[in-house]
């Protein structure tokens, strides 16, 4: 049987789970690539390395910056077929 606080703990985690889901790095579709929009850190702007590059919008840092006007979908990861 599943006790209460076991419940609880259950719970908890789903919803630390969620929220970072939802206010966590996001990645999009942007021009020809896919970039990071990430409030706490940015690529510098003379990043150079080929990566999904963590930006912010522009006039809010001072890193890499994107016109938020020009975001497309978001980016979902394709899944892994497993093999049985």
């Amino acid at each position: 049987m599943i006790s209460e606080s076991d419940l609880i703990m259950v719970i908890l985690a789903f919803l630390i789970g969620y929220l970072d889901d939802i206010y966590g790095p996001q990645k999009y579709h942007y021009e020809d690539t896919i970039i990071e929009v990430d409030r706490k850190y940015q690529c510098p702007s003379y990043c150079g390395i080929n990566h999904h590059h963590s930006v912010y919008y522009e006039g809010e840092s001072n890193g890499m910056v994107v016109d938020k006007e020009k975001l497309g979908k978001k980016y979902k990861e394709p899944k892994k077929n497993r093999r049985k």
